[in-house]
């Protein structure tokens, strides 16, 4: 395949991935076509003339062009272009399959059998698709990677570094999550607001793992297409887990006397007694995170409830030169280990956070040496052009 379609105009973050991966498939000769999803119309007239069948596959993530998109889907056929060209589909799914129910089960079956192709960036995520939709093709796993904004020249030595404790990324307050519980009944509320209690007490434990278990519990034996319906409907609980760490997290470093910078949306909402120890910036885009990275000593990492994958935060924050203090992912502890660019805590006790933080500030010649080993692991394994490689071995060059 020497031709690849790609999209931009959508999720800001997927749109930088895509440009990433697509920096690495022209360099290797790969024609690479942006479907800008601003202008679907001029978009769709354009990518038809750039397709030549038998020759061109298109590669997404969290499907984008295939959630039936005007000018990409006809409603009277049920099909989409990529069909009608058959053209080879890859999808990146960046989050749980729970969440893309509703994409999958649409999907035309001769389309899903023929030229859809489901990547998962968590082994547990495979290991649930491959369960859940078996009448999917899996191609298998592909963790989430990095990339670093300037050359390895420019990075700054931590001690010339004017942020201490950096965290990118939005907070909503899980309170406006929760609500979700209660817009059936309060029979449903105190089942669903069981699965947040039993995860809250038990970090270590997925959504889906906690989901399940208590679904069967109250059920019994349930079908595998009925319990992914059961499960799509808790995306509001990953969310309000995710969130309470996350605002935990930063609250008890900020209430802990230490100066936090977040970069996100709706930082201000969060509850704590001493919000003047953290420093809001609104997020616009993965270049101002990436720049603010470039000038921290330490980024901040709540894993969106991943358990055996990995997050781009670690590996961007450990490409631009900071060290990242991570929870615990199980494929993210093998690839980056304790002290080669991440420094992991306890879910489960994060009263111990500012201390281990504070330790870590007041020894920048260990910090340096972490991010130094870091550095060189994620420049070697875990860019996005690592992962561009991956895909056009595994599927491109066919």
């Amino acid at each position: 395949m020497n031709k690849i379609i790609m999209f931009t105009g959508g999720v800001e973050t997927l749109s930088y991935f895509s440009e990433k991966m697509a920096e690495f498939f022209i360099r290797k000769g790969k024609a690479v076509f942006f479907y800008d999803l601003k202008s679907p119309g001029e978009s769709s007239r354009r990518v038809r003339k750039f397709i030549k069948q038998g020759d061109t596959i298109l590669i997404t993530f969290n499907f984008q062009g295939l959630s039936m998109e005007d000018c990409l889907y006809n409603t009277s056929m049920s099909t989409y272009i990529w069909q009608e060209y058959n053209i080879p589909c890859i999808n990146i799914a960046a989050d749980h399959p729970y969440y893309y129910d509703k994409q999958l089960t649409f999907l035309p079956e001769k389309f899903i059998l023929e030229n859809y192709i489901h990547i998962s960036i968590d082994r547990l995520h495979e290991k649930y698709f491959k369960e859940y939709y078996p009448e999917f093709k899996s191609g298998g796993f592909l963790p989430l990677a990095g990339s670093r904004l300037h050359g390895e020249n420019e990075l700054k030595k931590i001690i010339d570094r004017d942020i201490d404790i950096l965290f990118p990324g939005n907070y909503t307050p899980p309170e406006i999550c929760e609500k979700y519980a209660h817009m059936i009944n309060e029979e449903y509320a105190e089942f669903y607001l069981g699965i947040i209690d039993d995860l809250l007490k038990h970090p270590y434990k997925t959504v889906e793992e906690a989901g399940v278990c208590h679904t069967l519990r109250e059920l019994g034996e349930v079908a595998y297409d009925d319990m992914r319906k059961v499960l799509n409907k808790m995306i509001f609980i990953d969310l309000y887990v995710r969130n309470y760490y996350r605002g935990l997290v930063v609250g008890t470093l900020a209430d802990a006397g230490l100066k936090v910078h977040v970069i996100g949306k709706d930082w201000e909402k969060l509850k704590c007694s001493h919000k003047e120890n953290i420093i809001i910036t609104q997020f616009s885009d993965s270049f101002t995170c990436m720049k603010a990275m470039e000038n921290a000593k330490i980024v901040v990492n709540v894993m969106p409830w991943f358990k055996d994958g990995a997050h781009d935060r670690v590996f961007n924050a450990v490409l631009n030169g900071a060290v990242s203090v991570s929870d615990v992912s199980r494929f993210q502890q093998e690839e980056m280990p304790e002290g080669c660019g991440v420094t992991y805590y306890d879910l489960e006790n994060i009263s111990r956070l500012p201390q281990q933080v504070s330790n870590m500030l007041s020894d920048t010649d260990t910090l340096q040496r972490i991010a130094d080993a870091g550095y060189e692991k994620a420049k070697r394994k875990h860019t996005w052009e690592n992962r561009a490689e991956m895909l056009l071995d595994s599927f491109v060059n066919i």
